[in-house]
């Protein structure tokens, strides 16, 4: 593109400089170019100093509100004033337009140097200066809250499933959903801070609302002590109703559950194992949210561990696996540059593919087939309603695969179908359950 055909794409120019006095001026003007030189107009009054800065910018806004078609290009440079015009020569420029990056991927390339900027502001004021969120903000930032949802499901199966065998107590439900979304927002607190240290959220110059991390440590907003504290401290909560519901309910058989699924949930990224890094990931991610928390939450109620918990377990351990086998699709090429080798970093776009579809209708094939066995009652059947869903999420991911912010709805569409297909298979234990009480009166 020509020097004149790329001043023509911006609609404003503004001009601006220090004047003697330090005192900053700015000016709307125009700008050409002119048989090789680039031209602006000056108001009478004023006369720039020998280097200014000139501003190119264009903005279209949406009748519906928003804005679209972004761009700027900023240019220091020489300034010889002839008269009203300003001949400029530039001697360095910088720009963004959305049309070639995307705002968010430009404002993520931009962190190193804000940091940059409240380090130096920092020592010119002697004190420390950081970005600040509210206190819950925050946390519900650090904790990633939304995903507590991927904790729900299993527990509510594995009472689900107590309950269709005879057996709820609604108070060790309750302490076994706390203490099991405790170490869950600590996992994800430990994914985080290791994912920072070990340089796959840094890399990262795309994340979206469903991956690459809460860039909590990334950003500034919270130190890695203050961090590591709350992971010790949800850790620490979450496994002491553990040990309570332990002592109360069967110390050996939860022991060991909780303690298998505390290992992995801190050895899924941290070292010397990095689950994640190896390609074990997804793996420990489907057994600690399916058989893990199902189990325990079903042997806290029974007393015992039943094949009906075990078969249960096995559809919602897939399916939120999926979620974070999805989620790892916009992450690929920045996780496979800092060593962390997901699946998806070591397979081809159509295996990828191909072992979503497999997953999801082996998810649906298990729920089908346990109903068949009389493994589970025929009311746990209405999970086979987010087929449909499933399908068209499917179809979306295939379709925007690879471009990290296209794939937010199928990222938000992947989530849903994990949650509303585990929330219902729970919901058929209970309804059963409930009529099978109903029927016993």
């Amino acid at each position: 593109m020509s020097i004149a055909a790329e001043i023509e794409k911006y609609s404003d120019v503004v001009v601006s400089y220090l004047d003697r006095d330090g005192y900053p001026i700015s000016f709307s003007t125009t700008m050409r170019y002119s048989e090789g030189k680039l031209i602006l107009e000056k108001p009478p009054y004023l006369n720039p100093p020998k280097k200014i800065t000139v501003l190119l910018n264009h903005i279209t806004p949406l009748p519906t509100g928003g804005y679209t078609d972004r761009r700027y290009l900023m240019m220091k440079g020489e300034a010889l004033t002839e008269g009203n015009t300003i001949i400029f020569k530039p001697f360095k420029q910088y720009g963004w337009d959305e049309k070639t990056k995307p705002f968010f991927q430009y404002c993520e390339e931009r962190v190193p140097q804000a940091k940059s900027y409240v380090t130096r502001l920092s020592k010119a004021l002697g004190r420390q200066v950081k970005p600040r969120l509210p206190t819950l903000q925050l946390l519900f930032r650090a904790t990633r809250f939304p995903f507590l949802t991927a904790t729900a499901a299993p527990v509510l199966i594995g009472v689900g499933t107590a309950a269709y065998l005879g057996y709820f107590d609604p108070l060790l439900f309750i302490l076994t959903l706390v203490g099991a979304s405790l170490i869950h927002l600590a996992l994800n607190m430990t994914n985080d801070y290791y994912d920072t240290k070990l340089g796959a959220d840094p890399a990262n110059i795309t994340p979206t609302p469903f991956s690459g991390g809460s860039r909590i440590l990334h950003y500034g907003l919270m130190t890695p002590k203050q961090l590591l504290s709350l992971i010790v401290l949800f850790y620490g909560v979450g496994i002491a109703i553990g040990l309570y519901l332990a002592f109360l309910r069967g110390l050996i058989p939860i022991l060991a559950v909780m303690t298998t699924g505390v290992l992995i949930s801190i050895f899924y990224t941290a070292p010397p194992l990095k689950l994640a890094y190896r390609g074990l990931g997804e793996l420990a991610v489907g057994i600690g949210f399916g058989p893990i928390i199902v189990l325990g939450s079903h042997y806290v109620q029974t007393q015992f561990f039943s094949l009906e918990a075990l078969v249960a377990s096995i559809p919602i351990g897939i399916l939120i696996m999926l979620i974070l086998y999805v989620n790892e699709i916009p992450d690929a090429p920045y996780d496979k540059a800092a060593g962390k080798l997901t699946l998806v970093t070591r397979l081809s776009r159509e295996n990828v593919l191909k072992g979503y579809k497999l997953s999801l209708a082996a998810t649906y094939a298990v729920i089908v087939a346990a109903v068949a066995l009389r493994l589970a009652p025929p009311t746990t059947l209405i999970a086979l309603a987010t087929i449909p869903k499933a399908i068209s999420t499917v179809r979306n991911v295939a379709q925007t695969y690879g471009n990290p912010y296209l794939m937010i709805p199928a990222l938000a569409s992947n989530i849903n179908v994990a949650t509303l297909t585990g929330l219902l298979h729970a919901a058929g234990f209970f309804l059963w359950a409930l009529i099978s009480f109903t029927i016993n009166l």
